[in-house]
């Protein structure tokens, strides 16, 4: 039986039924997937995995990647695999409502001018002259005008790559733009500004907002947030009514996503009243905002009477002197304050705040509170009072003494909440008592008004009363809540100049706060699935053992240069004494000595530099047998292990057998 196995019928036969197998294996479990890899690079997160599901469109997914021109580019070829990989991975989990096209735009062909249309970028190649594409367009199947793009798919963006992707999906097959709700004390739509004596523009902020979603002014007073928002945006929420409190909380714990801006001193509230107004807040009242009961029911906090100061990121501003000083309330953000593992705050570089607070969680909190935004250790928080009619910042610093402590400036807020208001809705303000026969005359006056009206209403004009939704006690799921504890960063001046170039306004950004802003509002519009995308881990791992070895090798290059440089030193030195030494018209000419001497420095650099050469070879050598040992272990390891499986059954099969 064994010599008609190993015959060559026999092993052509054993062959066959080999590669049949292997076929029938990968097409019945054509789905399975085992990632091994450490941060499981390739496993599709059960957010993406959800809003795959909940799909109601088809779109197709279009890689351009210049295959051709990056054939001597293994790190972008290697990368360009990853992407395609993935890819291949939303296309098997969307059970075909996602395609994926794999274009290589050749140079001079119709898929670069296809490319060029979508506004994909080609990058350059170095000095060759020659340029790569490596975008990704996402349309959607039923209407053509619905399309995303990726100009270039960058590697140090791979963190974020699946949610760039499942957000432009999710946003392709959407039916409508997000809808925002805006409650807002503050003129961000334009007004009257006290200090310039000039109407206001719209801010900018809000202006690009409005271009990219649709934004529905709600007002300060109101019974409950719409159905259809998406997103409540609530702006310095001063002095607020129970009732919109109350409809922004059972807004919140009843599923939907707000983003809060608050502020221990507003420098654009311009409600205090009086000519100076807006410049003082001690003339003109309390600049302040809060939402002390909300917050406590979120497990957060935040001390309007508190303003962080924070040395090391203070922003010089102009004094009496004449002189700039660096402002401790006017802070610019770095990258340092930035949360670089959030898909919000990962990219930008600098945001400017002023006279912001700081969002601060007691111990006892049961939400989780993740940072966006954060000062440096150099900070403290000092009293609002002090930057009210303030004139010489330099005075601040005689009060500063720094904590050590690294303030929160935004935060994502997520958990299971209780509402802030457990005896249900407030009960409707009562009209007030009249203070004098005249108001009495006047309250009358009006009541027969609204009687006369009512009565001139035919059942057929009347509208029905829209019953209120009932009170919902605790939230049904976590919450997902951004609060930042300062809104002078969404005013024009911390982040763009405005320029009149021939009666045209040129708006020329200097700071990141209008990409915060767009970043925070595409996040949180976005359904909870995709929200729980984080960032992911890099598929570009470092090579630990290969990484020691070149520092070793650095470490004797380096030691072998310096006695190449302590050489040329000694010889310098040996020939201006000989130099010296000599005189009249010999000084001209290189004596014997000096001759010598030059021979044996040139010698011994020679030796040095072929010393040095010979460092880098046994560099790459080391490297080369270190990947020629990982291809057998990935070679023979599995194999091996399978034999040595298969013997072991063998062999208890034989103990079996005649034991």
């Amino acid at each position: 039986m064994t010599k008609r196995l190993f015959s060559k019928a026999g092993l052509l036969v054993l062959a066959l039924v080999t590669l049949l197998l292997t076929i029938g294996v990968s097409q019945l479990f054509k789905g399975a997937r085992v990632d091994l890899t450490q941060d499981r690079l390739y496993t599709l997160s059960e957010g993406t995995h959800n809003l795959l599901n909940n799909l109601d469109g088809k779109a197709t997914l279009q890689f351009f990647y210049s295959e051709s021109q990056t054939r001597e580019l293994p790190f972008l070829r290697n990368y360009a695999k990853r992407v395609t990989e993935l890819l291949d991975e939303y296309v098997l989990a969307s059970d075909g409502k996602l395609k994926l096209e794999v274009i290589d735009p050749e140079p001079f062909s119709e898929n670069e001018d296809k490319a060029a249309e979508y506004g994909l970028q080609a990058v350059p190649l170095g000095g060759t002259g020659q340029e790569a594409y490596m975008g990704l367009v996402i349309s959607n199947d039923e209407d053509d005008s619905k399309r995303e793009v990726i100009g270039f798919l960058h590697p140090d963006k791979e963190r974020f790559l699946e949610y760039d992707i499942s957000k432009l999906v999710y946003s392709v097959v959407q039916q409508a733009r997000p809808k925002i709700g805006l409650v807002s004390t503050l003129q961000v739509n334009g007004g009257y500004d006290m200090m310039s004596r000039q109407p206001s523009g719209p801010w900018m902020s809000i202006s690009q907002l409005r271009q990219m979603y649709e934004v529905d002014d709600l007002g300060t007073v109101f019974d409950v947030v719409p159905e259809d928002i998406n997103l409540l945006l609530v702006v310095h929420p001063k002095e607020l009514t129970d009732r919109t409190r109350y409809a922004i909380d059972q807004y919140v714990v009843g599923g939907g996503h707000a983003l809060i801006f608050v502020d221990p001193n507003a420098e654009s509230d311009q409600s205090g009243g009086g000519m100076m107004g807006g410049m003082m807040m001690g003339m003109g009242g309390d600049k302040s905002s809060s939402l002390p009961d909300l917050f406590k029911a979120w497990g957060i906090e935040m001390d309007k009477n508190k303003v962080l100061a924070d040395a090391t990121l203070a922003l010089s501003v102009g004094s009496p002197s004449g002189r700039p000083v660096r402002h401790l309330g006017i802070l610019g953000l770095n990258e340092q304050s930035f949360n670089h593992d959030d898909v919000i705050t990962s990219l930008l570089n600098n945001v400017n705040v002023a006279t912001a607070g700081a969002v601060l969680q007691p111990e006892n909190a049961q939400t989780t509170m993740e940072v966006l935004l954060h000062s440096t250790t150099n900070a403290m928080l000092m009293d609002a009072s002090l930057f009210t009619m303030l004139f010489d910042p330099s005075s601040l610093y005689k009060d500063f003494k720094a904590t050590g402590i690294e303030y929160t400036l935004a935060a994502r807020v997520t958990g299971m909440v209780n509402t802030a208001f457990p005896d249900g809705r407030p009960p409707e303000p009562q009209p007030e008592q009249a203070e004098s026969a005249e108001d009495a005359l006047i309250v009358e006056e009006e009541e027969e008004e609204e009687s006369e009206t009512q009565a001139k209403m035919t059942k057929e004009e009347e509208k029905p009363v829209k019953e209120l939704p009932s009170h919902i006690a605790e939230s049904t799921k976590p919450i997902n809540v951004i609060v930042v504890a300062d809104t002078d960063l969404l005013t024009d001046r911390l982040w763009v100049q405005k320029n009149n170039f021939f009666g045209q306004e040129i708006v020329q950004p200097f700071a990141n706060n209008g990409d915060l802003l767009i970043n925070m509002v595409d996040n949180l519009t976005g359904n909870a699935d995709l929200i729980s995308i984080r960032s992911r881990g890099q598929f570009s791992r470092p090579f630990d053992k290969v990484n020691e070895l070149e520092r070793q090798a650095e470490a004797r290059f380096y030691q072998k240069e310096e006695e190449l440089k302590q050489q040329l030193a000694d010889t310098d030195s040996k020939l201006r004494q000989l130099q010296a030494a000599k005189e009249g018209d010999e000084a001209l000419v290189l004596s014997p000595e000096q001759q010598a001497e030059i021979e044996r420095f040139v010698q011994e650099k020679l030796k040095i530099r072929k010393q040095l050469r010979d460092v880098q070879h046994q560099l790459s050598k080391d490297i080369e047998k270190l990947g020629t040992q990982l291809k057998l272990i990935n070679i023979l390891a599995v194999p091996l292990l399978i034999t040595l499986i298969a013997l072991g059954y063998r062999i208890a099969r034989r103990r079996k057998r005649f034991g």
